[in-house]
């Protein structure tokens, strides 16, 4: 039986009153709007978790195999000892996350607007930016970092004073005379280098499917939106507009400098107030309180970094419709929910292949 100008039919499934054709169509309309809004997920590994196989997941990640010791040539005759190639396993369980909205048969039956699709398209939002949290928040705890310190600081974090520019003879209170430079960034640069860590050749396309596409080959840097200002301000920086090939441009990227190419995303959140032991009261630096400076990860990703699952696929995004009726505890059928869940893992694989910088975003006021 159709209710509420077809919207759903009663089938008892997984999806509440909604058949499972139904669910697909919600499922279509969702997907491409959690997809567009992933950021780091789009460069990490990806995985799916089969449906009953239980909920945890294995990457396993195999080392180099050493070259020290084998510069000697090898005598006649004589066999050579054998070398093993080693591996580590890192383990992670897929976690359940959703919400739902209520909704009234009255709201259903007199809205002037397409109240459902409305729902629909605002639990899509609310996946995709919860999917896109979460990863941020596993990311951002891996132990390569430097930070931007005051002049003669010692305690990292409640010391960041200075933008992703150096601070070299500058006090904490000496950001206005900062001149641009990119000594963090090269940092950052060196360290992975050092660590052979290979650059991204490619990405997950912002689109339902689990599609790749081919990527410049480059460090990807993820960060917040405030410091855009004070990243186009490096020196040697290429704004994306300036690409020679348009359709290179990655969502969200606004351009590159040195080989790390700068991706922005509102999700990769500043912990506020953290730079505790210097003061913004001059204004130069953001802050949330207007005392002490916000701390800005800058996530530097390589190849194989990390990676991220769902589980069985598309339906990882399951929208669910419970229309109003009546039952014991709505006796007049006025309530019902519009609800959507997902599982979702995220893990760091290569602390090596992961480096942050942490920073402080220059104020606009």
């Amino acid at each position: 039986m159709a209710a509420y100008g077809g919207t759903g039919t009663v089938s008892g499934s997984d999806y509440g009153s909604l058949s499972k054709n139904d669910a697909f169509k919600f499922q279509q309309k969702m997907l491409p709007i959690a997809m567009k809004l992933l950021t780091f997920s789009r460069f990490a590994q990806r995985d799916v978790k089969p449906l009953k196989e239980g909920l945890e997941l294995r990457f396993r990640r195999y080392e180099k195999i050493p070259y020290t010791g084998r510069d000697v040539p090898i005598a006649e005759g004589v066999t050579p000892d054998f070398d093993t190639i080693s591996h580590r396993t890192y383990m992670t369980t897929l976690q359940r996350f959703g919400t739902f909205v209520n909704v009234t048969d009255l709201m259903l039956a007199v809205s002037h607007d397409p109240i459902l699709n409305q729902i629909v398209d605002r639990l899509g939002t609310f996946a995709g930016e919860l999917k896109d949290f979460l990863d941020y928040k596993v990311f951002r705890a891996g132990t390569s970092v430097a930070h931007a310190v005051a002049s003669g600081a010692t305690d990292a974090r409640t010391h960041v004073s200075q933008t992703i520019y150096n601070d070299v003879g500058l006090t904490d209170n000496g950001y206005s005379s900062a001149t641009p430079d990119t000594n963090l960034l090269d940092v950052a640069i060196r360290a992975l280098e050092n660590a052979d860590a290979e650059k991204l050749t490619e990405f997950l396309k912002a689109s339902p499917g689990i599609a790749t596409q081919p990527l410049r080959p480059a460090y990807i840097a993820v960060c917040h939106p405030d410091l855009r200002q004070d990243i186009e301000n490096l020196p040697s920086f290429i704004s994306a507009e300036s690409y020679s090939d348009p359709s290179d441009r990655m969502e969200g990227e606004i351009g590159q400098c040195k080989g790390v190419r700068f991706v922005l995303t509102t999700q990769a959140t500043p912990f506020a107030d953290a730079a505790t032991s210097i003061t913004a009261s001059d204004n130069t630096l953001k802050s949330t309180s207007g005392t002490n400076p916000d701390v800005y990860p800058v996530l530097i990703m390589a190849q194989n970094f990390g990676g991220t699952a769902t589980l069985a696929g598309r339906d990882s995004l399951r929208p669910k419709v419970s229309l109003p009726s009546v039952s014991p505890s709505d006796p007049m059928g006025q309530r019902g929910t519009v609800a959507v869940d997902f599982f979702h893992a995220g893990i760091i694989l290569n602390d090596d292949y992961l480096y942050r910088i942490e920073v402080a975003a220059s104020s606009l006021a």
